[in-house]
């Protein structure tokens, strides 16, 4: 998984680079399937906004979170997207294809039948 970090109009110190890196990293607990992963914190007079653009297979998830501490904005902003994740990871396993139990009843009707008939 790539990580990037991107800081508008302020300096992104070490220690905020670091922590940012180590929630971001946490992620991959959720999927494993990541291939990017793109944050964005911007300062905007006393609003701190952190902006998440997480790419997988197929698709990119987008969330954004405001407050007015950067570390909360972090912690938010993974919160939100790990539903997100969650949510996304579900509707992959539902969309596997699968034989259904009405499917192989089905079949075995059919075998049975065609066994009484010879």
């Amino acid at each position: 998984m790539e990580t990037r970090i991107t800081a508008r109009h302020f300096e992104l110190s070490p220690e905020l680079k670091e922590f940012a890196e180590k929630q971001v990293g946490r992620l991959s607990r959720y999927f494993d399937h990541i291939i990017d992963c793109h944050l964005t914190l911007d300062s905007v007079r006393s609003r701190m906004t952190a902006e998440l653009k997480v790419k997988v297979h197929g698709t990119i998830l987008n969330s954004k979170q405001n407050s007015f501490d950067m570390h909360t904005s972090v912690e938010k902003v993974l919160g939100k997207m790990e539903s997100q994740l969650k949510k996304y990871k579900a509707k992959l396993k539902d969309k596997k294809p699968r034989v259904t139990k009405a499917i192989k009843e089905e079949l075995n009707t059919k075998a049975i039948s065609c066994e009484l008939e010879e």
